[in-house]
């Protein structure tokens, strides 16, 4: 009963793409209603309790920029919990198992720790702000295992991710004109790899929580050799 209950506690739930596009589009257009609809209240009562001398805006403006962060903020961590990625994955001692559910029928992708793990991994920094900060890395992981295969990323803070388990294996990828100009055909050939494998990320990749990935590297340090 005890080994029971431990195998199920060392099982690591992971969600994927928990900021997927749904919910960077709805929670600004969501904030936004509130904001005007906020605004127009704000309006009504600023006129009501202010002296004719003072113009309501001084007082409405602040308050609808505060109305955006909070309420941007609160909608968007709603949204996430009510409407998540239709992709998981686990982790365990056992395997790494990716659900898909975009996919009819779901499709199931499962990578096992006993048997061989080709991992390629690449780094590049942020170079426009967004919701990223400018400056970060994006930490990539192709994991190929026979026919099966999954790419997870995550963003962290440069400090974060030189001191991460296994950096040194994280190759940097280079611009595309850069690789270009090169004159190392072996570098050339491994950035050409490497960009394929960008594509695929960028297309198709799990975005998954920095703390996941840390975790995801600490078992591939555990049950890969060639991590270690």
């Amino acid at each position: 009963m005890e080994r029971v209950e431990q195998a199920a506690t060392s099982v690591r739930h992971i969600v994927i793409d928990a900021e997927h596009f749904p919910v960077r589009f709805w929670g600004p257009v969501l904030a936004l209603g509130v904001v005007v609809l906020t605004h127009i209240v704000g309006m009504a009562l600023a006129k009501r309790a202010l002296e004719p001398s003072v113009s309501p805006l001084c007082v409405v403006l602040p308050a609808d920029l505060v109305v955006f962060i909070a309420g941007g903020a609160l909608i968007e961590r709603l949204l996430r919990r009510v409407w998540p990625s239709r992709r998981s994955a686990t982790l365990s001692e056992e395997a790494l198992v990716i659900t898909d559910a975009r996919r009819s029928p779901t499709r199931v992708t499962r990578i096992e720790w006993d048997r061989t793990v080709n991992i390629k991994a690449w780094r590049f920094p942020v170079q426009r702000r967004t919701r990223i900060p400018k400056g970060w890395y994006c930490m990539a992981l192709h994991l190929l295992q026979d026919e099966e295969e999954a790419i997870f990323y995550t963003f962290m803070p440069p400090q974060e991710a030189e001191n991460a388990i296994g950096y040194r294996y994280f190759i940097r990828l280079r611009p595309r004109r850069e690789t270009q100009s090169n004159t190392d055909l072996s570098a050339v050939a491994e950035q050409r790899r490497l960009l394929k494998l960008e594509d695929q990320r960028w297309n198709d990749g799990a975005e998954i929580a920095r703390e996941d990935f840390h975790a995801l590297l600490h078992m591939l340090r555990q049950r890969v050799p060639d991590w270690r």
